[in-house]
């Protein structure tokens, strides 16, 4: 898992009086707002008897465990036992580890790694755009929910009736093209049509551009006949768990800039359904019985970002900077 990055731990609308459980990476966590109404975030763990914090409430900006009423501020630190006498001070010991907590672009995001955290991820005209904000909890990897928006291959078989391309294909039918990959200072871009040579730029408005920024971030494009995006962040949960958070936009700028849907959308549950479905047998061997053509090269080239970034080993020093594929579909 990648540590050394910010990720969300829930949307900001979902966050208000109660305290909220979320998992980020391996960490159950609960997240509150103090006083202040900034967001905070703890290890969910009363330092008493161990009792999840998030069961409990938010009391003058403290998150109050419901066990025994022990109360810890943003820091983590114990404000209070009820069951001390006033001569009793409370022991310093007596602490919950914290996460540095930050709010941005309709989220709050925790910062999972060591040291000094790096600038917060913005998510690029987020304040000019109107979004339906959502949530899906699926079983598989994060890794493998990342993979399979950047799989130039899939949508037809996978989303018939829900995607452009299988509108297309069924119109016009099968032919080849290609597309075109380039990496970034945090990720890798995917587009078509390509360019002509390897120093022209990337095109402004390309027909369809699928992005990938580390850890966890897809943003998928289409400029035709007018610019939708969808932003997801498929944040680890466990080895074989990921929870998708994402915004996609609206065609119609009224009413809330921000609309919670709580239905999954048809696509998303057509992806999960086939994630969650491999996923056993990933977790048998590893994955030792795939085998690749050419047109996957987007998904093997996200795989090595992700191996070269847990290695340490980024800005990326061996992957292309630019790469062609022709593909039939």
């Amino acid at each position: 898992m990648l540590r050394d990055y910010w990720y969300i731990a829930c949307a900001s609308m979902k966050l208000r009086g109660s305290p909220v459980k979320v998992k980020v990476l391996d960490h159950d966590m609960v997240v509150f707002r103090d006083a202040r109404g900034r967001p905070s975030a703890l290890l969910d763990r009363c330092s008493h008897r161990g009792a999840p914090l998030s069961i409990g409430r938010v009391v003058r900006g403290a998150v109050e465990c419901s066990y025994h009423g022990w109360r810890y501020d943003r820091s983590g630190e114990c404000i209070h036992i009820p069951s001390l006498t006033k001569e009793r001070r409370i022991p310093k010991s007596c602490t919950v580890p914290s996460f540095p907590c930050a709010e941005n672009d309709g989220y709050v995001w925790v910062w999972t790694g060591e040291g000094e955290p790096a600038p917060l991820p913005a998510i690029a005209g987020f304040s000019s755009r109107y979004w339906v904000q959502g949530m899906v909890e699926a079983q598989c990897a994060s890794l493998r929910a990342v993979e399979i928006n950047l799989d130039w291959c899939h949508p037809y078989f996978a989303h018939r009736w829900t995607h452009p391309q299988s509108y297309r294909i069924r119109v016009k039918g099968f032919s080849e093209g290609r597309y075109e990959t380039r990496a970034t200072s945090s990720g890798m871009i995917l587009f078509a049509p390509p360019t002509k040579t390897d120093d022209a730029p990337v095109p402004a408005e390309p027909g369809i551009k699928l992005t990938y920024e580390l850890p966890d971030r897809v943003s998928v494009e289409f400029f035709r006949p007018y610019h939708t995006r969808a932003v997801m962040h498929f944040v680890p949960t466990g080895p074989s768990s990921c929870r998708l958070e994402y915004v996609r936009t609206r065609s119609l700028p009224i009413g809330r800039r921000i609309r919670w849907e709580s239905r999954e959308p048809l696509l998303f549950a057509q992806d999960r359904t086939l994630l969650e479905g491999g996923q056993p047998w990933y977790d048998r061997d590893g994955g030792q019985f795939e085998r690749s053509v050419e047109a996957d090269w987007s998904t093997i080239m996200v795989r090595q970002i992700v191996e070269q970034a847990a290695s340490g080993q980024w800005p990326p020093t061996e992957l292309p900077r630019r790469r062609v594929i022709s593909v039939r579909g």
